[in-house]
């Protein structure tokens, strides 16, 4: 792969894919999103920091070298709409236009699917009227070590009393955190297509996942997917409930 920088490499999906690229010995530089604070960022960068193929640069310096995927992870149920206008903002600057242009970077959005009407109505314009080229990767919920306690199943493994339910969590699908790094990492060298929404082939993952650790009511909402996004499927290497048990013992080690 070309240079790759990954911004918001503490992030979720950031964090696996960053891992996923690091495993086959790419290069990656990792990017934090300014104002931001994670609260397993110092365990994950105790994780990676440690391969000689990984560099931590500044927000400043994600552009400096040449002909690379700059992949933004944006997949953030409670920071999306901040996290765009933190990119809108910055790619709207002069200097950083001529750099993504005359390096020939390519801009990879990771997304949330039910954020994609928001990218649709204020990033895309922006980055269309740049002249900037990008592709964008969409997911439905996204579950496996790390996953973000936003979401129902981080609190029904952790018996949570109060469980407050998102109404950002796309509850008609799942994909594991490692099938969707692989499916992404594959999708960034090998496709073109400029929006993609992964689905994971198992017909009410997300439901299933959820009876797998405790019974527990949900009202499902009814979806309606844009034609825009074409669909990929991933590949499921584990069965639900062996995914479950990763995350959970997961959760017992890094109790937070």
């Amino acid at each position: 792969m070309e240079n790759a920088v990954i911004i918001g490499t503490y992030q979720f999906i950031g964090f696996q894919l960053c891992r996923s690229l690091l495993e086959d010995g790419e290069t990656v530089y990792g990017v934090s999103y300014p104002n931001m604070i994670l609260e397993d960022s110092e365990d994950k960068q105790l994780e990676i920091g440690r391969n000689a193929n990984y560099e931590e640069i500044s927000w400043e310096e994600k552009f400096l070298f040449s002909s690379g995927k700059i992949i933004y992870d944006c997949y953030d149920l409670l920071n999306s709409e901040k996290i765009i206008n933190q990119i809108k903002i910055d790619l709207e600057k002069k200097s950083n236009i001529q750099e993504v242009i005359e390096k020939k970077h390519e801009l990879i959005f990771l997304g949330n699917v039910l954020d994609f009407a928001y990218h649709e109505e204020e990033l895309f314009p922006v980055l269309k009227k740049l002249g900037l080229p990008f592709r964008s990767i969409y997911y439905p919920t996204v579950y496996g070590p790390w996953q973000p306690k936003e979401f129902l199943f981080v609190q029904l493994l952790e018996d949570c009393d109060d469980i407050q339910m998102s109404e950002m969590e796309y509850k008609e699908d799942a994909i594991f955190i490692d099938d969707a790094a692989a499916v992404t990492k594959k999708l960034i060298m090998e496709t073109s297509a400029t929006y993609l929404f992964l689905n994971s082939g198992i017909k009410n993952h997300w439901i299933q996942g959820k009876k797998a650790i405790k019974e527990f009511p949900v009202d499902i909402p009814s979806y309606q997917i844009p034609p825009r996004l074409q669909s990929y499927t991933v590949d499921n290497k584990n069965k639900i409930a062996d995914n479950l048990e990763i995350q959970r013992r997961h959760i017992k080690m890094y109790k937070w």
